[in-house]
């Protein structure tokens, strides 16, 4: 292990003697003509047919193209270079072996120069050091230049794998969904290309790795969208995730990976002529597969403190809806830029997204620096801020925000602390370059210092989803005592929220928030609906017994704080303006709910149905609290009645009944620890 010695034989880039079996097994009996319809049109496909067919045209025309496309449009990409010299090496004149090899040489020192780079806890490090680790992995063994990227590579990649299995075992990126692709994407391209060249699989004892299966496939709606928590361009399913269960099929022969390559319908998952040389890379027919049915419908990732629950696995059809809901519940550290300050934030899907995310992720990094350029943007003041998110602010008219963003009440900002930049950077490497304004910080030296929310208490099965998140520390001590969340989601139709949200002061303003993309629906019995798409989502509001429901958007009014009006993409005020991408769904409209009494104390109870979209369905919601605790009972539609209960006071606990045709499903306390799903591996 870490030996890294490249072997001398070509291809080695993802490529060995028993792959190139297992290729030439998939290309038996094909004409050229087919095998080159399976490797498709890329550069790598190209790369791919010449290997496989000996189609010198198909070599000649990769390494023409290579040169052009980086001549034109610069070195970003350090892939197409690396296998155009390792899988067309034997077409390479020796004039232009050391054309590539200048080339290698001065992308790789650029790369080695950008300091701030060289960060476990940040996506960039592993594209770039999948960038240079590919040319070294391309050269010759005998090369010393590749041989001191190696070496440099080595030390990083020991604090990042302790990143991944200590931090991360559960397989998520606290950058989230999308930049999980660039940094355990990027990854496990780098460690396939080392299995291959060198022998040595740091994937194989991976928990991370082998767990990102999971939370690929958690993390999926049946729309083909994903989890769009954190910073999050591409909040749909990718050819980069497709690209990562080929990887991690191939790598463990898991056979939940092989079933949803093999039968997820979303059309920006699916392969097209670009990339259709990733399927017969590295797709092996031979891998059996297992159903999602046989996954537990819940689970919990606990490096980021988050919950992704459904009702039923599958997909949407053309023409029809699954009526499945998907919720997720996240409560957990802070972890640097791309984190949002959202600890005890939740979501809401049923054939359409009702309970969102919302805002977008406009590009205004850069901003940052300067006081009045932040206070323009959607990105700082929206996006990235509690205001954005389905939990509780508290205002205190005195608070100050760090970096000049907006206050609105929600929980720290903490990119900055007193002006200096305060992110984990490395595991325990430090070496990390102390810029100005900036404190470096490693994980290991300081424990607890990104404790910004706790997950207490959870436990999931295929009948209901349970959490209790603690969220007091994301908040100023000058105004929060204390904020516990309860989460129920009993799957199908049912969510019940329960929190008790103590103050400083009691003239301080709280406010319960939930995001929509259209325009809730006051009722005149109290609750409110939204709907989109096929869903419905109808909400009854039982605690603060005295209240006040307020609307807030619509044009102009979308993301609205501190009397501020910010808007995103092209209408944005920030540093570069783009057209939403597909699956970007930032929602226009907030429900704000407020206890009409002052206290210090205030108990916030909602119970949530969900619906198709044409339902006219409200749950009959009966109060059961007494001294000790708060609950309700909660009678469905088709004969099933939900008992929740929820201690008063300073140590959360609550009971569970589930009655369907007069017998109990489910009778008892919930847990007050996190309780692992039955079955897990990792």
């Amino acid at each position: 292990m870490w030996d890294w010695r490249v072997r001398q034989g070509r291809p080695r880039i993802w490529l060995d003697d028993a792959r190139m079996a297992l290729l030439r097994e998939k290309i038996r009996g094909k004409s050229a003509e087919e095998i080159e319809a399976m490797a498709g049109t890329s550069e790598p496909g190209l790369a791919l047919t010449y290997l496989l067919t000996g189609n010198k045209d198909a070599g000649r025309l990769v390494i023409e193209r290579t040169w052009q496309h980086g001549e034109k449009n610069g070195w970003q990409h350090m892939r197409t270079p690396a296998l155009c010299y390792d899988w067309c090496h034997d077409l390479l004149s020796r004039e232009e072996k050391a054309r590539f090899r200048a080339l290698f040489v001065e992308e790789c020192c650029k790369r080695i120069a950008m300091r701030n780079v060289w960060r476990s806890f940040h996506f960039t490090m592993y594209k770039e050091a999948f960038n240079i680790g590919i040319c070294a992995i391309a050269l010759d063994p005998g090369d010393n230049f590749a041989g001191y990227i190696l070496d440099f590579l080595k030390d990083r990649y020991r604090d990042a794998m302790h990143v991944f299995e200590e931090v991360f075992p559960d397989g998520e990126w606290p950058e989230g969904f999308d930049l999980k692709r660039g940094a355990t994407g990027r990854a496990l391209e780098l460690l396939w290309a080392l299995k291959t060249s060198t022998g040595d699989d740091l994937m194989a004892t991976s928990s991370h790795m082998r767990n990102s299966v999971q939370y690929i496939i958690h993390c999926s709606k049946p729309d083909g969208l994903v989890y769009p928590g954190g910073d999050n361009d591409f909040p749909h399913l990718h050819d980069r995730d497709r690209e990562m269960l080929l990887m991690l099929a191939a790598e463990f022969r898991d056979p939940y990976a092989q079933y949803f390559l093999n039968h997820c319908p979303s059309k920006t998952f699916l392969p097209n002529r670009q990339i259709i040389w990733k399927d017969l890379l590295w797709h092996d027919p031979s891998i059996p597969e297992r159903p999602l049915d046989d996954i537990p419908r819940s689970r919990i990732f606990r490096g980021h403190g988050l919950i992704a629950a459904r009702s039923a696995w599958g997909w949407d059809e053309e023409g029809r809806r699954l009526p499945a809901s998907w919720v997720t519940f996240r409560c957990g550290r802070y972890f640097g830029q791309d984190t949002h300050y959202d600890n005890n934030h939740f979501e809401i899907y049923y054939k359409g997204e009702l309970a969102i995310d919302s805002g977008r992720d406009d590009d205004d990094w850069g901003m940052e620096r300067s006081a009045s350029e932040v206070r323009k943007s959607q990105l700082f003041n929206y996006y990235r801020r509690s205001i954005a998110h389905n939990t509780i602010l508290v205002e205190d008219n005195e608070e100050q925000a760090e970096m000049g963003v907006v206050s609105d009440g929600g929980q720290k900002e903490l990119l900055y602390l007193d002006g200096v930049r305060n992110e984990p950077e490395n595991f325990d490497m430090k070496e990390y370059l102390l810029e100005e304004k900036r404190m470096c910080h490693d994980w290991v030296a300081t424990p607890g210092r990104w404790d910004a929310g706790e997950m207490l208490a959870y436990t999931g099965n295929n009948l209901f989803t349970y959490a209790c998140g603690d969220a007091t520390k994301a908040y100023s001590s000058q105004k929060m005592e204390r904020f516990v969340r309860h989460f129920l989601f009993v799957h199908g139709d049912l969510v019940v929220v329960f929190d008790r949200v103590v103050a400083t002061d009691p003239t301080y303003r709280k406010t319960w928030l939930l995001h929509s993309i259209t325009q809730p629906r006051p009722r005149p019995d109290g609750a409110f609906e939204v709907a989109y798409n096929g869903g419905r989502l109808v909400c009854v509001p039982v605690l603060p017994e005295e209240r006040r429901i307020e609307v807030v958007g619509g044009v102009g009014k979308e993301f609205l704080v501190g009397g501020i009006r910010y808007a995103c993409g092209m209408k944005g005020s920030g540093r570069r303006k783009s057209p939403l991408h597909f699956g970007e769904l930032p929602g226009a409209w907030r429900i704000e709910q407020c206890p009409s009494v002052p206290s210090e104390e205030d108990y916030f109870l909602n119970v949530f149905l969900l619906t198709d979209k044409g339902s006219t369905a409200v749950p009959e919601v009966t109060r059961i609290d007494d001294d000790a605790r708060i609950g309700v009972a909660v009678v469905l539609p088709y004969q099933r009645r939900v008992s929740v209960s929820f201690a008063r006071g300073a140590s959360p606990s609550a009971r569970l009944l589930i009655e369907e045709r007069g017998s109990a499903l489910f009778n008892d306390a919930l847990p007050t620890t996190v309780v692992l799903e039955k079955g897990r591996i990792g």
